[in-house]
């Protein structure tokens, strides 16, 4: 299956990818992670697993990662230890279990961090709830309401408290999103609760870069493309489903979104298969430039 013709038909970015590509590579000196702790929520598997992967690459002091469950997150570590740590020995590498939808954890978690004394450069918000698979007005209302409480309350508990800690230091967040959030005809019914659900966090972030300074706290949201992860495989998909993306593109793509080369996209959404040489420089850069509308959540057809 192609592309959704939502990003293939744009004029105004021509160069797609499915695989990463030197624009984006963690090896690249102006993508340095150098001196950062990272923390991806999520960390442990697919995509996630990816985004932790090219942060090593990147040459971050610390990447933490966290999750629901406790031996799949000491497998990712050790994972990430054995074959991407030999590359960058010097990046430390940890997990904490953590449920976004418990207030209790999060607060446990970033009040452990400050114990510490461990401040997070980087956050990484790529934990989801998928809901339940029906069409709302069928769907059971706790399952509706408890992807809220992961896909809304549960980012704007941790951006707050990223924001909060590490007073003075440059901040990066980045929110893996889902073109759910936009294409609501993509996966029919099935997906009506994460499409509400991620829509309403990928506006959360909007709102909150809107009163926050790039420079104190950098945001941007993207969707990673269509990748076979774990939790695709858990509703039905196969190899043979889609023409699939490389998990390694959305993995890097988390990297340079954590760069001063992404500030001029903060608070705006993006698919990762966008060339970033042609947002920077091209038509999209303009039109970034001049529409303050452009690649954010709004109502199509009520401005010029």
């Amino acid at each position: 299956m192609a592309r959704p013709s939502s990003y293939v038909d744009v004029p105004y970015v021509k160069t797609h990818h499915k695989r990463p590509y030197p624009a984006i590579s963690p090896l690249r000196p102006e993508l340095s992670q150098a001196g950062r702790t990272v923390l991806i929520l999520g960390g442990s598997a697919g995509i996630g697993f990816a985004i932790a992967r090219a942060f090593i690459h990147a040459s971050a002091s610390h990447v933490i990662i966290t999750g629901r469950r406790e031996g799949v997150l000491a497998e990712a570590v050790s994972q990430l230890k054995q074959t991407e740590g030999s590359n960058n020995p010097s990046t430390e590498v940890s997990s904490y279990v953590s449920d976004m939808t418990r207030l209790q954890d999060t607060e446990e978690l970033w009040e452990g961090f400050k114990r510490v004394g461990i401040v997070i450069d980087v956050l990484v918000l790529n934990a989801f709830s998928n809901g339940e698979p029906k069409p709302l007005l069928e769907a059971d209302l706790g399952a509706t309401w408890s992807a809220f409480e992961t896909n809304v309350r549960g980012l704007l508990d941790h951006t707050r408290r990223f924001y909060k800690q590490g007073e003075g230091r440059q901040k990066y967040l980045v929110n893996v999103s889902t073109i759910s959030i936009h294409d609501f005809t993509y996966g029919g019914s099935f997906v009506r609760t994460y499409s509400l659900t991620k829509n309403s966090g990928a506006l959360l972030m909007q709102l909150i870069a809107k009163d926050t300074d790039a420079k104190d706290m950098q945001i941007v949201s993207f969707h990673p493309g269509a990748v076979l992860s774990e939790s695709a495989r858990n509703v039905g998909y196969t190899e043979a489903s889609l023409d699939w993306d490389h998990e390694d593109l959305p993995g890097q793509f988390a990297v340079w979104c954590a760069s001063d080369e992404a500030r001029f996209l903060h608070g705006r959404f993006l698919p990762a298969c966008w060339d970033v040489h042609e947002l920077k420089t091209g038509e999209a850069r303009g039109r970034i430039e001049l529409e303050d509308h452009f690649l954010r959540v709004g109502v199509v057809g009520l401005r010029s």
